[in-house]
């Protein structure tokens, strides 16, 4: 007795002391027999009460403007618009939520993030579109469903958001056998006109009809270039305008809409907060690539190209970025073509101008990353010296890139070292933009600068 309670008093958690009393205080009246039946009971119960975790079901919110989405390499009034205080990327709240969520704590859920909105409500930093991440969501019972599919329309009612983005956080959708994501991609246009009583019945259990989409003022359909699950979403602008705040006219925009990735999401809303200022910036007043094979002009073909590398070359004279193209080469891929290999030399780098390239580890656990039109890619190896770091493959029909070899880089730095650093510059930015990319950012990490 003094060995097993005196002892270790102290020395255990409240459980495990708890269940060394149950067993002294069973051996002394039934015997051992019926101690060792209590001590598998104590272990097991003990077991089971350490193991549990309560995770709260917001793991954390925050504004958009340290989050870096894919996009980084857009026209420079375009990225003006995100950076700005008033109306860019302060402008997206992102609210990220965890564990397993059911009837239990669903509630709590939704209270916390009303009482987020509420805070920011009327600030510089009121949301006009908020993003749910449901990345780290283990799983969701049907109630917890129909109470996030009600939220979507009280967020927009009471707290002015204009657009909610659900994230889904796989292609396979949402954890859970209700059919949420076709419940929240619904649009309602109209939500702003919602009956007062539709936040009484926020907790309920059935879900009121949100009204059938008004095909002739949606003004904003996706995606315009979208492909492999979304991740570069957009935007085709037709005729028309609405109110959405005060008196300034924008178009209108989708009131929910559903992504595979926070990735996704953070492009989407960053094209619409590009939209509300200006929609021409969006299509980047070039040629689109497809009309360029039709046209068969290599002219603008290469007007294409010099504007994709001023993307990348922000605050530079445009006769220099016009330079640096000349010194490229034009290729042609057809599908399946390899452009490089993983481990050969990095001799060259290439500027897509049209079609898709796709990047895979080998020997890895299948890890993929689509290329689109407008990326760079090779210029990190081509100014270290080092291998290539995956295999490149034309994904489309045809792919065009302009290619700059290594000889063609080593005399432009020796002979105008100016326009060489443009290219310094653009791994510097490419490299910043993966370091601090959003995907890094759902788990806890160190990526941001200090």
């Amino acid at each position: 007795f003094l060995e097993g309670v005196y002892d270790s008093y102290g020395r255990f958690d409240r459980i495990e002391y708890a269940g060394i009393w149950l067993i002294a205080g069973v051996m002394t009246i039934y015997g051992m027999s019926a101690a060792l039946v209590a001590g598998i009971i104590s272990a097991l119960t003990t077991y089971a009460a350490q193991s549990i975790a309560h995770l709260q079901p917001i793991r954390g919110h925050m504004s958009a403007s340290t989050l870096t989405s894919s996009s980084w390499n857009r026209r420079n009034e375009a990225n003006a618009i995100l950076d700005d205080d008033e109306i860019g990327r302060n402008r997206i709240l992102v609210i990220q939520m965890q564990g397993h969520l059911f009837f239990g704590n669903v509630a709590e859920l939704a209270d916390d993030i009303k009482a987020i909105l509420a805070e920011k409500h009327g600030t510089q930093e009121e949301p006009w579109i908020v993003i749910l991440d449901f990345t780290l969501v283990l799983g969701l019972d049907s109630s917890a469903a129909q109470i996030i599919t009600k939220l979507k329309r009280t967020m927009r009612k009471m707290y002015n958001v204009d657009t909610a983005i659900f994230v889904s956080g796989s292609s396979d959708g949402f954890p859970t056998e209700y059919p949420l994501s076709s419940e929240l991609s619904r649009e309602d246009l109209s939500s702003h006109a919602l009956d007062e009583d539709d936040d009484a019945d926020l907790y309920g259990d059935g879900i009121e009809n949100e009204g059938n989409e008004d095909e002739g003022d949606l003004l904003l359909r996706t995606p315009r270039r979208s492909f492999l699950d979304d991740r570069t979403p957009s935007f085709t602008l037709t005729t028309g305008s609405v109110s959405i705040r005060g008196d300034q006219v924008t178009p209108a925009f989708p009131a929910n809409h559903v992504c595979n990735t926070l990735d996704a999401a953070l492009t989407f809303a960053e094209d619409i907060l590009i939209c509300r200022k200006d929609p021409g910036l969006l299509d980047d007043n070039i040629v689109i690539p497809a009309e360029i094979e039709a046209l068969g002009c290599l002219v603008q073909e290469q007007e294409v190209g010099v504007q994709y590398l001023k993307n990348m070359c922000p605050g530079q004279n445009e006769e220099d970025v016009k330079y640096l193209f000349s010194l490229f080469q034009r290729e042609v891929y057809r599908r399946d073509d390899i452009v490089w290999k993983q481990g050969s030399s990095g001799d060259s780098l290439k500027l897509l101008v049209f079609g898709t390239l796709f990047s895979t580890l080998e020997r890895e656990a299948g890890t993929t990353e689509p290329i689109a039109t407008g990326n760079m890619i090779g210029e990190l190896a081509l100014v270290n010296r080092t291998k290539r770091m995956s295999t490149v493959k034309c994904n489309s029909n045809e792919a065009i890139v302009y290619s700059l070899d290594l000889k063609v880089w080593e005399q432009l730095a020796k002979d105008n070292p100016k326009i060489a650093r443009f290219i310094d510059l653009i791994v510097v930015r490419y490299l910043a933009q993966r370091v601090c990319h959003v995907s890094n950012r759902i788990f806890e990490t160190r990526c941001l600068p200090v």
